[in-house]
C-alpha cells in the first residue's frame, strides 16, 4: 500500500512516517503521487495543502485525522482556521479518524459527519525515569484553554486548600517536563472538554501517578482511562475541590507494573497498526 501524508511538523505526527514504513507501507510526505492509494490529512492546519494535493489526483480517497473540535470554537467564523472549508473537506473524505468519542460528538454537532468517524486513539510519548518521587504537589497537565468553562479550577482549589500546585503550560524543556511529571503526587485535568485529556496524563499514569478528570461527555480522557481515573462532577466546583482534597490527602499507591501494562496499548505501533487496518478495509471496499 502506498500513502501520502500531508502533515505539519509535529511530535504527534512525525513518528507516523517511519512506523507506516515499518508496517510495509510506502510513504510520501506533503506530496501526492498518481499511484498512491490514499491521501491522509494529518491536521486541519494543512487544509490548503490537502486540497491542493487532492486536486492533482481527485480520485484518490482522502482520510483525515481530526484531532480536535471544541464547543468554544466559533465554526461560523474563521477563528484562525477556515472551518467551513475544513467541514467541506471532511464531507468528501472516505473516512474521518478521531482520537476519542468526544471529537466524534463535536464532528457530528458541527458538521453532521459523525457516521463517517472512527476512533483511532493516539499514541503517547512514554519515557523512562529512574527517580519517581512524590514531592507533594498537584500537576495541572494541560496548556491554557481559557475559554473552557472550568479553566482555572485546579489553581483556585489548590490555593484555597493550601495544596502545592504546578502547571507548565508547555513551557518546559523535555528533561524538566519529565522531572515534573515524575515528581508530582497526582495529575489533574480540570477541563470540561479535551480531545484526549492531554497525553501527559498517560505518560504520568505509566509512572504510577493518579489521574483526576471530569465526567463530562466531552472529556476524551474517559476513552483512554475508563475506570482507572478519578472523576469529578464537571458542573460542580465544590465537588471537584472535595475530590482533589481527598485524593491529595489519600493518594492511591498504584502498581507501576500494572500501569505500564495498561498503557502499552497506547503505543505508536498500535496506533499505526489500527490505521493500516482501516486503510485495508477501505481499499477492499473501493476495489
Amino acid at each position: 500500500m502506498k500513502i501520502s501524508i500531508i502533515k505539519p511538523v509535529s511530535v504527534n505526527v512525525d513518528p507516523w512516517i517511519d512506523e507506516f514504513r515499518n508496517q510495509d507501507c510506502q510513504v510520501v510526505v506533503n506530496n501526492l503521487e498518481a499511484d498512491c492509494d490514499f491521501l491522509i490529512g494529518a491536521s486541519h492546519s494543512q487544509l490548503n495543502n490537502i486540497n491542493a494535493q487532492s486536486a492533482k489526483f481527485p480520485k484518490i480517497p482522502i482520510v483525515n485525522y481530526n484531532w480536535d473540535l471544541y464547543g468554544w470554537v466559533d465554526v461560523s467564523s474563521h477563528a484562525g482556521y477556515n472551518w467551513k472549508g475544513y467541514g467541506d473537506l471532511l464531507a468528501r473524505s472516505a473516512e474521518i479518524w478521531c482520537p476519542s468519542e468526544e471529537v466524534i460528538l463535536r464532528t457530528e454537532e458541527f458538521f453532521g459527519l459523525g457516521k463517517k468517524c472512527h476512533v483511532i486513539k493516539t499514541f503517547a510519548r512514554f519515557f523512562e525515569y529512574k527517580e519517581i518521587k512524590d514531592l507533594g504537589y498537584v500537576y495541572q497537565t494541560m496548556r491554557h484553554y481559557t475559554k473552557d468553562k472550568n479553566f482555572g479550577w485546579t489553581k483556585k482549589a489548590c490555593r484555597e486548600l493550601s495544596i502545592p500546585f504546578y502547571e507548565s503550560n508547555h513551557s518546559l524543556s523535555e528533561a524538566a517536563f519529565q522531572k515534573v511529571v515524575a515528581s508530582c503526587r497526582l495529575m489533574c485535568n480540570e477541563y470540561y472538554e479535551a480531545s484526549t485529556g492531554g497525553l501527559t496524563l498517560l505518560e504520568g499514569y505509566r509512572l504510577g501517578k493518579p489521574v483526576i478528570i471530569s465526567n463530562s461527555p466531552y472529556m476524551g480522557a474517559k476513552d483512554y482511562f475508563g475506570d482507572r481515573a478519578i472523576y469529578f462532577d464537571h458542573n460542580d466546583y465544590e465537588n471537584f475541590k472535595k475530590i482533589l482534597k481527598h485524593t491529595w490527602e489519600n493518594a492511591p499507591k498504584l502498581n507501576v507494573d500494572e500501569c505500564r501494562a495498561f498503557t502499552d496499548q497506547y503505543s505508536l505501533r498500535e496506533m499505526v497498526s489500527q490505521m493500516v487496518g482501516r486503510l485495508k478495509i477501505l481499499k477492499e471496499e473501493n476495489d
